[in-house]
């Protein structure tokens, strides 16, 4: 098996693991009909990150890390329902967007607002369960067990799972950008922004109940 064999495992495996509907999703779909392509790939790159990172544990063997990570799986699910709840909260609370100032926010993001949701969405992807869970399913199923005897293999498996999830996530968000121009076309009909708050409103209810799950999981 070649190189180039393993790196399109890592694709699908990838490209699989990042698909199921979750707060990530909901989080990036909300950014970027709400704020611009910008905000949306910045949370696909971070929750791409956190599953290569798991994924690579998964796949090399790191035992001494995998130990660390279940050790504390507690701790993280904590950490991460509770930024979900925050973030479902902060979205229910918020106040309509006008239709300039939600223009503006698409163009031009502050570097402090990206780097909040890239982080919010690596955090909340490897402090979720099932996505180590999956992993080990997925590479049991396919016997990656003679990984190990080229070091390359591994780099591009995890190379891979990397592509995967960053195409996944360029869906999803080319998806949600043209929800947001069919929701601006219609928001010209509603200057007071009301069909974003409701956006708000809707994804900070779905958020919460996320949050919840996780920390009664």
């Amino acid at each position: 098996m070649d190189t180039a064999q393993f790196f399109l495992k890592g694709l699908i495996v990838g490209f699989l693991v990042a698909a199921p509907v979750g707060p990530v999703a909901i989080m990036c779909m909300q950014r970027t009909i709400v704020h611009g392509r910008g905000a949306g790939y910045v949370c696909g790159l971070g929750a791409a990150l956190a599953d290569t990172v798991i994924g690579a544990i998964a796949a090399l063997g790191l035992g001494f890390m995998a130990d660390q990570i279940a050790d504390k799986q507690g701790w993280l699910q904590m950490i991460g329902g509770t930024i979900v709840i925050i973030i479902g909260l902060k979205l229910l609370l918020s106040g309509a967007l006008k239709i300039k100032a939600q223009n503006d926010l698409g163009i031009a993001h502050d570097f402090k607002t990206h780097l909040g949701n890239f982080v919010a969405a690596f955090t909340l992807m490897i402090t979720n369960p099932i996505t180590a869970v999956s992993f080990a399913a997925i590479f049991a199923a396919i016997n990656i067990g003679h990984i190990g005897t080229h070091p390359l293999w591994g780099v591009a498996l995890v190379g891979g799972i990397f592509v995967g999830g960053v195409l996944w996530w360029t869906v999803l968000v080319s998806i949600s950008s043209y929800l947001r121009d069919r929701i601006n076309a219609r928001a010209k009909e509603d200057p007071n922004g009301q069909v974003i708050l409701w956006i708000n409103r809707c994804t900070g209810g779905l958020l919460l109940v996320f949050g919840t799950l996780l920390l009664v999981w």
